[in-house]
């Protein structure tokens, strides 16, 4: 407790140079937390995009060419209903999604465009892209045998069609062996992800309409939905034994968009952490330098009164703890002022490459990543006054005192 009157006193005594130092690591502490609270909004964010696309977990066929989202494989998975039929009985599975991709060319009157297609359930598919797929219409999934294909197509495919709800459409497409497949289909509605590459070039149909094509019900993939997302890498290490002749991917493996964001945010943050973390240590040694400059004669006395040398630099480093402790309540407070001032402005970045719309800012309250940083932040304070005021100890009691 006498210590801790002590370094109170010591650092009232010098309160605008403390108060400088303090403004500077609250400063940098509040930058480092709005922008770790984005980079950790960010990363939800297209996390979700890329379950909500994917699935949790993903079979494909074994030798099926593993590639990243959005991949337009053959029909190479076979015998998948009985699969379906085991995994909806699994009380982690949510549900279970069977996808086939496929290309071709699609035409309307005298306009014809190459396209991506997905043959999908439409009793669940729309169910799982919740705000990143907007439509004005789905695929019914009550056809009747005489009634004619539902399709559903990305709004800047539509545009180059010159195309609109209501539409006959004519779908071709290239089997095995060049075999030719061509239905006519009906425009249901039309779907906007802001993703050029998937609103310029892609469709959706139903499952039967990609049998009636290729001559086949085998599909691409099964995208399997969890109840707890955070368990995809145990479920797959599970389902994977089961099956022989498939290959079973968690979300992550396929998440490309969000796998390269990742990389290029943590070292952007990590640079800009590594700077702050320096100007904190830099300011924090300048202001105990500056004590220990005034303070030669009081340093000497300690020692020439048998005051052990650990003891001097304990004193100091206290004072740089308390320094640390105030100014890092200070920058929490700022960042959450911050934070909810920066959610609350619904403020919106521009479009990123690749994409035609901007996203909302929203930075994340996190109060595990306020402690931690806070906590690092006092780390290198205290690391900083050590330093310092490792060469106090040496100074000698008669230069010191004359």
């Amino acid at each position: 407790m006498h210590s801790l009157l002590i370094a109170l006193r010591n650092i009232a005594r010098n309160a605008g140079r403390v108060f400088s130092t303090v403004l500077i690591i609250a400063v940098g502490l509040t930058a480092l937390l709005l922008g770790g609270g984005f980079m950790l909004s960010t990363y939800d964010s297209l996390q979700e995009i890329a379950m909500r696309q994917q699935g949790h977990v993903i079979v494909i066929a074994a030798g099926a060419h593993p590639a990243a989202g959005g991949s337009h494989q053959q029909l190479t998975l076979s015998h998948w209903q009985a699969l379906r039929e085991q995994l909806q009985n699994d009380p982690q599975v949510l549900r279970s999604l069977p996808r086939a991709s496929f290309e071709g060319l699609i035409s309307h009157g005298d306009n014809s465009a190459a396209f991506f297609g997905t043959g999908v359930d439409p009793q669940v598919e729309f169910k799982v892209h919740g705000p990143f797929l907007r439509t004005t219409g789905v695929l019914d999934p009550w056809l009747g045998e005489d009634d004619i294909p539902d399709v559903v197509m990305g709004t800047r495919l539509a545009e180059t069609l010159a195309a609109q709800a209501g539409d006959l459409l004519t779908l071709q497409t290239l089997g095995k062996g060049g075999q030719r497949g061509e239905v006519v289909v009906q425009l249901a509605g039309l779907y906007h992800t802001g993703n050029p590459q998937v609103d310029n070039h892609t469709l959706m149909v139903n499952l039967s309409t990609v049998a009636t094509l290729f001559g086949s019900d085998n599909i691409s993939q099964l995208a399997i939905y969890l109840e707890q997302p955070d368990q995809a890498l145990a479920f797959k290490q599970q389902l994977q034994p089961q099956l022989t002749d498939a290959l079973v991917q968690s979300w992550h493996q396929r998440a490309e968009l969000y796998n390269k964001v990742k990389s290029q945010y943590d070292r952007i943050f990590g640079v800009m952490g590594i700077i702050i973390l320096v100007v904190v240590f830099l300011a924090i040694s300048n202001t105990i330098s500056l004590a220990i400059h005034q303070r030669r004669e009081e340093i000497a006395t300690l020692s020439a009164l048998g005051t052990p040398p650990w003891r001097i630099i304990a004193n100091f480093a206290l004072e740089a703890c308390l320094i640390g402790i105030l100014a890092t309540s200070l920058g929490m407070a700022l960042a959450y002022g911050a934070t909810h001032a920066i959610n609350l402005a619904h403020l919106m970045m521009p479009a990123p490459p690749g994409r035609t719309e901007g996203y909302p800012i929203y930075v994340y309250l996190s109060w595990p990543h306020y402690l931690a940083t806070s906590a690092v932040l006092i780390a290198i304070v205290v690391l900083a006054s050590l330093v310092a005021s490792y060469q106090a100890v040496k100074v000698k009691m008669t230069e010191a005192l004359s």
